[in-house]
């Protein structure tokens, strides 16, 4: 004979879901910061990349102009 199961909720578990989701939305938030400061980080090597890439492009501008 299968004994029978009892479900029930309990207030500890209600409160160990609640901290594992702050702990998530903690971690999320980190991982959201840290890749926003990576995008700054790569928009400014874009920028002087652009930069030097219109030195080379006037360069070979003024290369082409004496020949």
């Amino acid at each position: 004979m299968a004994k029978p199961e009892l479900i029930g909720i309990l207030d500890d578990m209600n409160l160990q879901t609640m901290t594992q989701r702050t702990m998530l939305r903690i971690n999320l938030q980190k991982q959201q910061k840290e890749a926003e400061e990576q995008i700054t980080v790569l928009e400014g090597k874009l920028a002087r990349t652009k930069e030097y890439l219109a030195k080379v492009e006037g360069g070979l501008d003024v290369l082409d102009e004496l020949e």
